[in-house]
């Protein structure tokens, strides 16, 4: 019964904390010599088991979006439980509450810092999509495809979003196809979240291996339609947008590499959307040091060229996850940007990860603006005048499991304002440290 307990409470992310490269993976990490809620589980019957996790960050932001005297520190606490019932091998329920609460922020309080017992989750699935062939999910549930870059959960996120969403999956040895049609989940400061009606994501993104498992090949098509736009002229419109992307990944005896490009076209109420983006990163894995990898990358996303002539060049990077895309601040989108990154990453056990990275940053065009992470005008000069240097960020990491249910991370981003940001009246210096304690029982 305990086995088959554990197999039934396998589910994505109970906790919701993401594994990302500067982790150390389950398989470097012991399991735990106790977990209360398995001797829970042990007792039930095999079609019902509870899930639950637990984390607290504190941390702190120096002149914050960033303007001198804009500073802010907090603790925030995330809790999530839920419960997995599967009375046949082709029908399961998942049902998942999340209290995500700020203490000691600055007013006013809600998302992404504060949103008290939501829904997080709450899918049926039927078919198993592990095991092959036909699958079919129903409900609140995360979307996360490729490297997250256009469409994912930021798990980051105190209250991170998910979606109301139908996803259909068929699965046949080397290919994996995933259909979707969603909205997205609003977090609300308190009680039940809705989707925003009328704003809609449709989808296809398929997997395909065609000769070694750790070599892909993703093609991938999204159509975004929404409410709440203004076309240039500033009339209030709606958007309707493609795009049509392909990632490429996979790895080579101690070399591996990354790349992905999207276009993007359709309309904003009568203007025109012609946009495009690109990325590759390419690292190399030295086994005498204990598997340290070191990394170099480069992200594009186009900028508007010109304001007023019904063309519409920014590149909308959608629903990111923007968590350590482009430095562990989440300061930069992939919008009007050109970005170059570096860094290191070094086990000092199996279990302990210590990383170090360099981004820097240009605007793609001078007369467009910088965008933050949640895709908000942070700065912009219509004139071009006041350069393209954004700016360049140093980190420094780590995160430690002593098991797999536990986690022990901390890390601080700098950032040094370039040309733009001075000659735009913000802060010359900006940091962001953390310390962060997650436990994840399931």
């Amino acid at each position: 019964m305990a086995a088959a307990a554990s197999a039934q409470c396998i589910v994505d992310n109970p906790g919701g904390s993401k594994t990302n490269p500067n982790r150390p993976a389950d398989a470097d990490v012991p399991p735990p010599t106790r977990s209360p809620i398995a001797k829970l589980n042990d007792t039930l019957p095999h079609w019902l088991c509870f899930t639950a996790g637990y984390r607290v960050r504190l941390e702190s932001s120096s002149a914050g979006n960033p303007l001198s005297g804009n500073s802010d520190t907090y603790l925030l606490t995330r809790l999530r439980v839920g419960a997995a019932i599967r009375p046949a091998t082709w029908l399961r329920s998942y049902f998942e509450l999340q209290d995500a609460t700020a203490f000691g922020k600055t007013p006013p309080l809600g998302p992404p810092f504060q949103s008290t017992w939501d829904l997080r989750r709450g899918y049926v699935d039927f078919g198993d999509a592990a095991a092959g062939g036909l699958s079919l999910r129903v409900g609140r549930q995360d979307l996360s495809f490729g490297r997250s870059r256009l469409l994912g959960t930021s798990y980051w996120r105190n209250a991170s979003r998910g979606w109301d969403a139908i996803l259909a999956g068929f699965d046949a040895n080397r290919v994996r196809v995933n259909v979707f049609s969603a909205s997205p989940v609003i977090p609300g400061i308190n009680g039940l979240s809705h989707h925003l009606q009328g704003s809609d994501m449709h989808g296809v993104y398929t997997v395909l291996r065609p000769g070694s498992s750790e070599t892909a090949l993703e093609p991938y098509f999204f159509w975004r339609l929404a409410p709440g736009f203004q076309t240039e002229a500033g009339q209030p419109s709606k958007i309707n947008q493609k795009t049509l992307g392909m990632r490429y990944a996979g790895a080579y005896s101690h070399f591996d590499y990354d790349t992905e490009i999207a276009a993007q076209t359709g309309k904003v109420g009568t203007d025109r959307i012609r946009a495009w983006a690109w990325s590759a990163i390419g690292g190399y894995t030295v086994d005498p040091l204990r598997r340290s990898r070191v990394f170099f990358g480069f992200d594009y996303a186009s900028g508007d060229r010109n304001a007023a002539d019904g063309v519409r060049g920014t590149f909308d990077h959608l629903y990111q996850n923007v968590h350590d895309q482009r430095g562990v601040a989440d300061l930069v989108g992939w919008q009007n940007l050109a970005a170059i990154r570096s860094g290191i990453r070094v086990p000092v056990r199996r279990n302990w990860m210590v990383a170090a990275a360099y981004n820097d940053w240009w605007l793609a065009q001078a007369t467009d603006a910088f965008y933050s992470g949640q895709g908000a005008v942070v700065a912009v000069d219509h004139t071009g005048r006041s350069g393209t240097h954004i700016g360049r960020e140093y980190d420094l990491q780590t995160s430690y499991r002593p098991n797999r249910h536990l986690e022990l991370a901390a890390g601080i981003g700098h950032v040094r304002a370039g040309e733009f940001l001075l000659r735009t009246h913000h802060a010359g210096a900006y940091t962001y440290p953390f310390l962060m304690l997650y436990y994840n029982v399931f």
